[in-house]
């Protein structure tokens, strides 16, 4: 009888694990993104008292020709914004970052209200805004592949202020009051929502809304330039604020390592 031949066969090859997605992987991660923000409506009005004397409120108290309290009315434009941030996963759905967030140009364009100053009073200046943010976000389940998720942050931003022109061409055609540029800090928060595309195993593009409270803009007490057609002449005035909040559309690089 032919001896049985018996082929011994190995253990079985293991199975290679497989990798998870940028968006469950924990660990840190890297961000990289820029984004167009445009600003919501805002107004120019008195710091402290509108009755300040010494020196003298810009604005001053009561209604302005149109009616509304005296201030100057507009909004910050749109500006290009440059996102930097260090993050890191805890669990498939939650993560925060670091964020650092830049916005070079904010052109401010206005009208105010000032009495016996002709129907047309063009206010103009132009903001520089850094904010630093702590990010919490939420990652919702997948949906047809992309995966939504909701975040919120705190922090602080210092925005610098060109001086503010306001221009009265039913005076004359170079009559104009510009103000004490201005530096201020101050709180900060953003709340954001978009959704996450996976590129590759590490890679992921991130599509997102975001909102933002970058606090006050703010021209110091200082001296003013006064052109009419008498001539020019330097006024210390009390400084102004408004408020600078902005939305906006961000597209940005996330790295998981």
């Amino acid at each position: 009888m032919a001896a049985a031949v018996l082929v011994a066969e190995g253990p079985p090859t293991p199975q290679t694990a497989a990798t998870p997605a940028p968006d469950v992987r924990s660990g840190p991660y890297l961000r990289l993104g820029a984004g167009l923000d445009w600003s919501d409506p805002t107004s120019f009005r008195d710091q402290g008292s509108c009755s300040a004397i010494n020196p003298p409120a810009l604005f001053g108290c009561g209604a302005g020709q149109n009616g509304r309290s005296l201030q100057a009315a507009g909004s910050f434009g749109q500006t290009p914004v440059l996102d930097g941030a260090l993050g890191y996963r805890f669990t498939p759905w939650l993560r925060g970052e670091a964020l650092l967030s830049w916005r070079p140009q904010l052109a401010y364009s206005g009208q105010s209200n000032f009495l016996g100053a002709g129907p047309s009073q063009p206010v103009s200046g132009a903001v520089e805004s850094l904010a630093a943010f702590a990010v919490a976000y939420v990652d919702l389940p997948r949906i047809a592949g992309v995966r939504p998720f909701l975040g919120a942050g705190i922090g602080g931003a210092r925005n610098h202020l060109d001086g503010v022109s306001y221009r009265f061409p039913s005076i004359a055609a170079n009559a104009s009051t510009t103000t004490a540029s201005g530096s201020s800090s101050g709180f900060a928060y953003l709340l954001t929502a978009g959704v996450a595309v996976p590129l590759s195993e590490r890679l992921s593009l991130d599509l997102a809304y975001r909102f933002s409270d970058l606090g006050q803009v703010r021209s110091r007490t200082g001296s003013a330039t006064i052109v009419r057609p008498r001539g020019t002449r330097s006024l210390t005035i009390a400084g102004t604020e408004a408020d600078l909040q902005t939305q906006g559309l961000q597209v940005s690089l996330r790295y998981a390592f």
